[in-house]
């Protein structure tokens, strides 16, 4: 399906308000849809547009569509909102919704001066020309840190994951916890309600935090959903300790390594697909900082036999590249 272009002008209407989609709501081919933009919406979850397109039949209709990626992500890879101007004339690449007419995920965007956005932080390029975003703008190695070890803060900075596909992850599900997937609704979960996520969905995000030294406890701040976790440093779970969704952490040094042990989270999902975990959840965390202060690695350790048939892990590693947290402010749509 081709949409030409619509007529200038001819929508004028007040900032349109969009449903959060799962990827799974959305067709696998590719399309291009060609239009006027009618209104940018950025905020998150994710970034939105109404564009007015007039299709095969000389009909007129609006489009409400849905961009990838968190503000952060696009202001990472040089993506801003004064890029996207009402009334140009934009070409828009993506999926269409197989549940709504005139919804569209949108992976690319062809803007009027000929520069290309790429929405997908792990994206490539889809036309050959000026390029702004996608994978090449923005992953980061050592090259881009700041000279952390004339810094001498250690751990306690702000870090940011170098590459979507850092993340290295053993996860032997049990029969019972795929099986439970299949009740996971993809147009009504946590995400599309705008309800921050709990441990260790948290911890696994393109988004940075902060540790912060508050003496007898540890400060995590994560911009995804404006969250903050506690790692207390002196103490022991107690009894009458009420569970929550990030749980009661507590850490411990080991040498230049931070051990934080996490137990009593409520959390019922392990990941955003729908897969289950309990109450009996036991987390370990190790963070490990270079002798430069540079890269701050990570393994994670989950014991949980309603979800895993051995204990899973999840390896990856931060950078300091000198960004800072800002307000996430999810909105519901």
């Amino acid at each position: 399906m081709k949409f030409i272009v619509a007529a200038s002008g001819f929508f004028s209407l007040p900032v349109i308000a969009l449903a959060h989609h799962a990827m799974t709501g959305y067709v696998d081919e590719r399309q291009e849809l060609r239009g006027e933009l009618v209104d940018v919406i950025w905020r998150n979850p994710h970034i939105g547009f109404a564009l007015g397109v007039v299709n095969e039949d000389g009909e007129r209709e609006l489009w409400q569509i849905e961009g990838f990626g968190s503000i952060y992500a696009l202001r990472r890879s040089g993506i801003t909102e004064t890029l996207f101007n009402i009334g140009d004339q934009v070409t828009m690449v993506g999926r269409r919704s197989n549940r709504q007419p005139q919804e569209f995920l949108a992976s690319h965007v062809l803007l009027a001066n000929g520069t290309e956005a790429v929405l997908q932080a792990n994206g490539e390029p889809y036309w050959s020309g000026e390029i702004l975003g996608g994978r090449a703008q923005w992953e980061a190695d050592e090259t881009e840190t700041v000279n952390a070890a004339h810094e001498n803060r250690g751990l306690f900075r702000v870090w940011s994951i170098p590459a979507l596909a850092d993340r290295v992850l053993h996860v032997p599900f049990t029969e019972a916890a795929i099986a439970a997937r299949a009740m996971w609704d993809p147009l009504d979960n946590f995400a599309a309600r705008c309800e921050p996520e709990g441990m260790p969905r948290i911890m696994i995000n393109p988004h940075p935090f902060e540790f912060v030294d508050e003496g007898a406890t540890i400060r995590l701040r994560v911009e995804l959903y404006d969250l903050a976790r506690t790692i207390h440093m002196v103490g022991s779970v107690a009894d009458n300790t009420p569970t929550s969704p990030l749980g009661y952490s507590v850490g411990h040094w080991a040498g230049t390594t931070l051990v934080v042990e996490t137990t009593r989270v409520n959390w019922p999902y392990f990941d955003n697909i729908g897969t289950p975990q309990s109450g009996a959840v036991k987390m370990i965390e190790r963070f490990m900082l270079s002798d430069d202060q540079n890269r701050l690695n990570y393994h994670l350790t989950i014991t949980d036999p309603t979800t895993f048939t051995e204990p899973a892990t999840i390896v990856g590693h931060w950078l300091a590249l000198g960004e800072a947290i800002t307000p996430f402010a999810c909105e519901v749509h």
